[in-house]
């Protein structure tokens, strides 16, 4: 669940929201959020402990299309969200070794392209660690968790020191008109400013595409939500409060994606902050990336295996035992997304365009969980159910996600507009792909009428 949000979105949900009061209540909304939309998942994942995600879940709610909001799942997660995660961490990457080794002034005109070209090999190698070993994926996954885990608690860590005079040379920031001065009160920017606190939370639902494997959901996850949501929440705010006792507000906006690296310099110098830090950051973005690329192939080889995709993607390598052909999927795929989109803030283009079919499908998801609650109250298989509080939060902020971004303009609106499209490409792909198969497939079962005739 530990990203680089964390390390980047900072400034840009700050800009959004305003004031630092506004954004720390959107770091802790975040980590509600999370609590409530993990709960909800859990309810699901003890009743339906099957790997693919929320395809399962939404099959067993919607009986109707059939397999419809299943199939739109599986579109929207392959061609676009986990690819477009995969694409933005990998960018992340590239944004913070040029901020470590800055081009020359000779190259400066060909950093958009230098970037993407960073964030291809970063992906590649992503590939190459999942594609022929699971243990080896998971070993370093786990390892680079730990790093976050301890990056994040140095930055909590350096700001309190700081808070209470550890670093006497380094002047305080003023923040003119308190904490709470210059809110937004456009809501439009609050929708903004939640996807990019909701990206760095994004982990709690990643446990569902691999829920199948897991040994003991009902006592595993539960714990894994309360355990991890409640230590990445407290290292978020904390971390963020950090942020804000060593830099200004208007210092933390001018930052871009790279805040950890100019909080780490403004209290041990440029050396540490623009190297070390900037490189330990990118590692935790590579690890991100790592996480994400592993959940997403086992997505991608559920698709599969329902017939949405090529049978190939639904079957395990017979030599490396890992789901290469669905890796090898999704790595073309996130190539498209961090070479297509154009200028050099595909990041947080990429953090908007994932953001909204994410937060809808989620919608759709823990609606299905209430579809179900009222279908059948007195199912055997539900053994975890969760206070009624938690769904409807999560289905009141995903309609908010989900309408006011079409209300602020901009790149935003654009990035919006990338899910619409997805959605509506996702019909007549259901279409073709699904429906007719059916279709054929009932009218292959129907008695012809020279049979018919002959049994008369």
């Amino acid at each position: 669940i530990i990203g680089t949000g964390v390390f980047s979105n900072g400034g840009s949900v700050l800009t959004l929201a305003g004031s630092p009061g506004m954004a720390m209540i959107l770091w802790v909304f975040g980590g509600v959020l999370a609590y409530f939309g993990g709960f909800s998942y859990t309810e699901w994942s003890v009743m339906i402990p099957e790997n693919g995600g929320d395809a399962p879940y939404l099959e067993y709610a919607y009986k109707s299309p059939r397999q419809f909001f299943s199939f739109l799942f599986c579109f929207c997660r392959v061609l676009l969200v986990h690819t477009g995660y995969s694409a933005a961490l990998s960018t992340v990457v590239g944004i913070y070794l040029m901020y470590a080794f800055p081009l020359s002034e000779e190259l400066k005109p060909h950093t958009e392209w230098i970037t993407k070209g960073i964030a291809v090999v970063a992906m590649t190698l992503v590939f190459l660690l999942c594609a022929f070993s699971n243990k080896v994926a998971t070993r370093a996954t786990s390892y680079m968790t730990l790093l976050k885990i301890a990056m994040v608690l140095f930055v909590a860590g350096s700001g309190l020191l700081f808070a209470f005079g550890a670093f006497p040379s380094v002047s305080r920031p003023v923040n003119p008109g308190g904490v709470f001065a210059g809110t937004s009160t456009n809501p439009s920017d609050y929708a903004s400013a939640i996807f990019k606190v909701a990206f760095a939370y994004e982990g709690w639902s990643m446990l569902s595409t691999t829920v199948g494997e897991l040994k003991d959901p009902l006592r595993n996850i539960p714990r894994a939500i309360v355990g991890g949501v409640s230590i990445v929440t407290a290292l978020y705010v904390t971390a963020n409060l950090a942020y804000f006792t060593v830099l200004s507000a208007a210092e933390i906006k001018a930052t871009d994606a790279v805040l950890a690296a100019e909080f780490a310099s403004r209290l041990y110098g440029d050396f540490f902050g623009r190297k070390v830090m900037a490189l330990l950051i990118l590692v935790s973005a590579f690890g991100a990336c790592l996480s994400i690329t592993f959940g997403a192939s086992r997505v991608v080889m559920e698709a599969g295996r329902r017939g949405f995709l090529p049978l190939a993607l639904g079957k395990v390598h017979p030599r490396f035992g890992t789901p290469f052909y669905a890796l090898a999927f999704h790595y073309v795929l996130s190539l498209l997304l961090i070479v297509v989109p154009p200028g050099q803030d595909t990041f947080f283009f990429l953090v908007d365009a994932t953001g909204w079919p994410v937060w809808v499908l989620y919608t759709i998801t823990v609606v299905g969980l209430l579809v179900v609650r009222y279908r059948e109250p007195n199912k055997q298989e539900r053994m975890f159910k969760v206070w009624i509080v938690c769904p409807v939060v999560v289905i009141a902020t995903g309609v908010f996600l989900s309408v006011l971004p079409f209300f602020k303009g901009g790149s935003t609106f654009s990035a919006a507009l990338v899910g619409v499209g997805l959605f509506v490409a996702a019909v007549p792909a259901y279409y073709v792909i699904v429906y007719r198969s059916f279709s054929l497939s009932s009218t292959s079962a129907l008695p012809t009428k020279a049979a018919t005739e002959k049994q008369v």
